[in-house]
Protein backbone atom coordinates (compact mmCIF):
# COMPACT_ATOMS: atom_id res chain seq x y z
CA UNK A 1 0.00 0.00 0.00
CA UNK A 2 1.53 3.32 -0.76
CA UNK A 3 0.91 6.55 1.27
CA UNK A 4 -1.11 7.92 -1.89
CA UNK A 5 -3.36 5.03 -1.53
CA UNK A 6 -3.74 5.42 1.79
CA UNK A 7 -4.41 9.40 1.76
CA UNK A 8 -7.10 9.40 -0.72
CA UNK A 9 -9.11 6.60 1.09
CA UNK A 10 -8.61 8.86 4.38
CA UNK A 11 -9.69 12.24 2.16
CA UNK A 12 -12.59 10.27 0.89
CA UNK A 13 -13.73 9.05 4.54
CA UNK A 14 -13.56 12.70 5.73
CA UNK A 15 -15.26 13.82 2.81
CA UNK A 16 -18.74 11.20 4.31
CA UNK A 17 -18.83 13.30 7.05
CA UNK A 18 -18.99 17.09 5.94
CA UNK A 19 -20.88 18.99 8.29
CA UNK A 20 -18.68 17.46 11.47
CA UNK A 21 -16.75 19.94 13.50
CA UNK A 22 -13.24 20.21 12.81
CA UNK A 23 -11.91 19.45 16.91
CA UNK A 24 -13.77 16.04 16.51
CA UNK A 25 -12.23 14.52 13.06
CA UNK A 26 -9.05 15.50 14.66
CA UNK A 27 -9.68 13.97 17.62
CA UNK A 28 -10.78 11.01 15.81
CA UNK A 29 -7.92 10.91 13.23
CA UNK A 30 -6.16 7.84 14.32
CA UNK A 31 -9.32 6.02 14.07
CA UNK A 32 -10.11 7.72 10.44
CA UNK A 33 -6.83 6.33 9.79
CA UNK A 34 -7.25 3.04 10.59
CA UNK A 35 -10.79 2.74 8.48
CA UNK A 36 -8.94 3.62 5.63
CA UNK A 37 -6.47 0.94 6.09
CA UNK A 38 -9.27 -1.71 6.81
CA UNK A 39 -11.12 -0.65 3.63
CA UNK A 40 -7.88 -1.26 1.36
CA UNK A 41 -6.90 -4.33 2.66
CA UNK A 42 -10.43 -5.43 2.42
CA UNK A 43 -10.78 -4.31 -1.33
CA UNK A 44 -7.51 -6.17 -1.68
CA UNK A 45 -8.94 -9.28 0.28
CA UNK A 46 -11.87 -9.66 -1.90
CA UNK A 47 -9.77 -9.39 -5.17
CA UNK A 48 -7.69 -11.82 -3.55
CA UNK A 49 -10.54 -14.57 -2.83
CA UNK A 50 -12.15 -13.56 -6.54
CA UNK A 51 -9.46 -15.20 -7.55
CA UNK A 52 -8.52 -18.30 -4.97
CA UNK A 53 -12.25 -18.69 -4.28
CA UNK A 54 -13.10 -18.80 -0.06
CA UNK A 55 -13.54 -22.43 0.01
CA UNK A 56 -11.01 -25.53 -1.11
CA UNK A 57 -12.71 -28.89 -2.37
CA UNK A 58 -11.02 -32.15 -2.07
CA UNK A 59 -10.33 -33.22 -5.86
CA UNK A 60 -12.22 -36.50 -5.19
CA UNK A 61 -14.56 -35.91 -2.65
CA UNK A 62 -16.51 -32.61 -3.13
CA UNK A 63 -18.02 -32.73 0.38
CA UNK A 64 -14.47 -32.56 2.05
CA UNK A 65 -14.01 -28.82 1.92
CA UNK A 66 -11.82 -26.52 3.65
CA UNK A 67 -12.16 -23.07 4.53
CA UNK A 68 -9.02 -20.63 3.04
CA UNK A 69 -7.53 -18.24 5.11
CA UNK A 70 -8.73 -15.43 3.11
CA UNK A 71 -11.92 -15.80 4.05
CA UNK A 72 -11.26 -15.47 7.72
CA UNK A 73 -8.95 -12.73 7.27
CA UNK A 74 -12.28 -10.94 5.05
CA UNK A 75 -14.25 -11.58 7.85
CA UNK A 76 -12.08 -9.89 10.43
CA UNK A 77 -11.30 -7.11 8.44
CA UNK A 78 -14.82 -6.48 7.57
CA UNK A 79 -16.06 -6.50 11.34
CA UNK A 80 -13.26 -4.30 12.32
CA UNK A 81 -14.31 -1.79 9.55
CA UNK A 82 -17.65 -2.62 10.46
CA UNK A 83 -17.09 -1.13 13.77
CA UNK A 84 -14.71 1.56 13.82
CA UNK A 85 -17.42 3.24 10.51
CA UNK A 86 -20.16 2.92 13.26
CA UNK A 87 -17.79 4.50 16.09
CA UNK A 88 -17.22 7.11 13.11
CA UNK A 89 -20.89 7.69 12.09
CA UNK A 90 -21.78 8.05 16.35
CA UNK A 91 -19.60 11.06 16.69
CA UNK A 92 -19.35 12.48 13.26
CA UNK A 93 -22.44 12.41 11.32
CA UNK A 94 -24.35 15.83 11.96
CA UNK A 95 -28.55 15.30 12.33
CA UNK A 96 -29.98 17.52 9.68
CA UNK A 97 -33.78 18.95 10.80
CA UNK A 98 -35.73 17.01 8.04
CA UNK A 99 -38.46 20.07 8.64
CA UNK A 100 -36.41 22.98 8.13
CA UNK A 101 -34.21 21.81 4.89
CA UNK A 102 -32.41 25.12 5.10
CA UNK A 103 -34.94 27.18 4.67
CA UNK A 104 -34.71 29.12 7.35
CA UNK A 105 -33.46 32.15 5.53
CA UNK A 106 -35.98 32.91 3.40
CA UNK A 107 -39.36 32.50 6.15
Amino acid sequence: MNTSELSIEIARLKAEFPGADDYKLRALDALIEQAAYERIYLRRLNEQALVSGLVKFHPDNPAIQQTLPVSGEISKHSAALTNIMDKLMKHLAVEMDDEDEGLEDYE
